[in-house]
């Protein structure tokens, strides 16, 4: 070969190895600013092995969830601010906080008791002898109602004191006259859990069993209607008033006029995790262990995503959904465990490995962090999602990162 030749060949190999060096440089880039601009596991902390309860958000970002051992406050940094020992017995449910900065706290022993913004033990029911497992509604002069493991629903006013304000009962081992509410409970203790809400109007919606009912703040039936299932589930509600719930055995989602008359029934392909949640256009969102779906108001789909979920979502302002889901059977070691973000239209956008199932929905701060825990003892917090909540009629379980369990107004 000509040494003209020879400089010719080399010239163009050398070309050729700067034009791909830049190509991959530029790639490389790319993928860094993806990278950097992604969700980010921002802090862990744990106290220990045992499942942590959903989480209770306080406005200046403060978190708050039970744990064996005790009530945690973390910093938004997640560092431990205070312990509180559980005064009453163990709590699974997740804690409600009151704009007062109050926390309310439901346990297994059946009382409920109240801490203030350093974890100081302020109030503490009388025992009702019956298992809280679920968080208690809250009105916003601090009237509390809690359901217990037969959906019996109790009502208490710490403002009065600690005796039980009222209570509506189906089911008395002991035979009391009390026994209000139809329906019955043939699967034994701890089987039925659902917490009660309140709506825009004052009132309460309980799901009892297959009934489900409509009560004013005195305890007293407005109306009920029995539904064609085995078990309803948690609830949540619209703009307009319409109360969504599943039911299972079989599985059914079904859409209630504030009137207490159905307005349509759609078949989930299983059972419901969490609550749905209902966006700032009436767009109704739920998980059912397979798939992450969306339904138009009039029922219609509007789109689904195949996706085995462990929580109920969170809905972000930008119209993200947040929610626990798992990955695929392994054939040795245990399935992983992830945080998710779905796209406003259905689609994956992001999955971050954690330590164990997301347990109730995610809380989103007010500067789109995310906070949950895991049934394997972590809290975590994410960073860089980027939106705050959505400020729609019920955009997480409980309606809201305090675990309210109330719709503001109706609009």
């Amino acid at each position: 070969m000509k040494p003209t030749e020879v400089l010719v060949l080399s010239g163009l190999l050398l070309a050729l190895c700067l034009t791909s060096l830049f190509a991959l440089w530029r790639r490389a880039n790319r993928i860094q600013s993806a990278v950097a601009g992604a969700p980010r596991i921002r802090w862990t902390y744990t106290p220990g092995s045992s499942p942590l309860s959903g989480i209770a958000l306080a406005p200046n970002g403060t978190i708050h969830f039970a744990a064996a051992d005790g009530i945690y406050a973390l910093s938004p940094e997640g560092r431990l601010l205070w312990k509180s020992p559980l005064p009453s017995g163990p709590v699974v449910a997740a804690p409600t906080l009151a704009p007062s900065g109050t926390l309310y706290a439901a346990c297994q022993s059946g009382m409920l008791f109240a801490l203030d913004a350093s974890g100081n033990l302020i109030w503490q029911s009388v025992s009702t002898q019956h298992k809280f497992l679920t968080p208690p509604a809250l009105e916003d002069d601090d009237a509390l109602y809690v359901a217990d493991d037969y959906t019996d629903l109790f009502a208490f006013a710490p403002r009065l004191g600690p005796n039980l304000n009222w209570k509506q009962m189906s089911y008395s081992p002991t035979g009391s006259k009390e026994d209000i509410l139809l329906g019955r409970n043939p699967y034994g203790d701890g089987w039925w859990r659902s917490s009660p809400v309140i709506g825009g109007d004052d009132v309460i919606y309980l799901a009892h069993q297959e009934w489900l009912y409509r009560l004013n703040r005195r305890g007293d039936v407005i109306w009920f209607i029995q539904l064609p299932i085995g078990q309803l589930d948690f609830l949540a509600i619209s703009g307009d008033g319409t109360i969504y719930i599943e039911g299972h055995n079989p599985v059914w989602l079904f859409a209630i006029g504030r009137d207490g008359k159905q307005r349509w029934m759609v078949r989930p392909s299983n059972v419901l995790r969490g609550s749905p949640v209902v966006d700032d256009t009436g767009v109704i969102y739920f998980c059912d262990s397979d798939f992450v779906k969306a339904i138009l108001p009039d029922s219609q789909s509007h789109w689904y995503l195949r996706s085995d979920c462990n929580s109920g979502p969170a809905l972000a302002a930008d119209g993200m959904l947040y929610l626990g889901t798992n990955g695929p059977e392994e054939r040795q070691g245990p399935r992983k465990s992830f945080l998710t973000g779905v796209t406003p239209d259905g689609h994956l956008k992001w999955k971050i490995e954690i330590h164990g199932m997301v347990r109730d929905a995610p809380a989103i701060a007010s500067d789109g962090t995310i906070f949950f825990t895991t049934d394997k003892g972590y809290a975590y917090a994410i960073s860089d999602a980027g939106s705050p909540p959505m400020d729609s009629p019920w955009p997480r379980f409980q309606h809201d990162a305090q675990n309210s369990g109330r719709i503001q107004v109706y609009r």
